[in-house]
């Protein structure tokens, strides 16, 4: 295939992605927007990552929950449930770390939403406290 074949099948495969994205929903526009940029980024994480199966009380405007955060970082965690929620909805947790008996609560949002749960970024303004529970936990 030389190259001009090769940018016409791109070009129609971008044609039919930009066909199928305007028939989308916004939440799944906002859903395909956070994946891609995932991609894009190369999943490159800014923090080290904690496996962990920590109980998670959370909360959103509409109502609260209770799961299992799957990993835990200095900027944000992964939730394992199968609600469905929209990305960019502010978020409530509150959880404790191991080795620690003390709980504490840390406001984010919903960046991502899959099958298998939700990914929440903190926001930025983490306590001194906080940053030194999960900083403990991950290393």
């Amino acid at each position: 295939m030389d190259s001009s074949q090769l940018s016409e099948k791109e070009d129609a495969i971008t044609e039919k992605v930009m066909e199928l994205v305007k028939q989308a929903s916004l939440d799944q526009k906002k859903d395909l927007l956070a994946t891609l940029t995932e991609w894009i980024k190369g999943n490159q994480r800014n923090d080290a990552r904690l496996s962990c199966m920590l109980s998670v009380d959370y909360s959103t405007k509409d109502r609260a929950y209770k799961d299992f955060i799957q990993n835990l970082s200095n900027g944000g965690v992964f939730i394992d449930t199968r609600e469905p929620f929209a990305v960019g909805k502010d978020i409530s947790l509150t959880f404790s770390v191991p080795n620690s008996e003390n709980h504490f609560k840390i406001s984010g949002e919903i960046i991502r939403n899959q099958k298998d749960g939700i990914a929440v970024q903190f926001y930025k303004k983490l306590s001194g406290y906080q940053k030194q529970m999960i900083q403990s936990a991950i290393t």
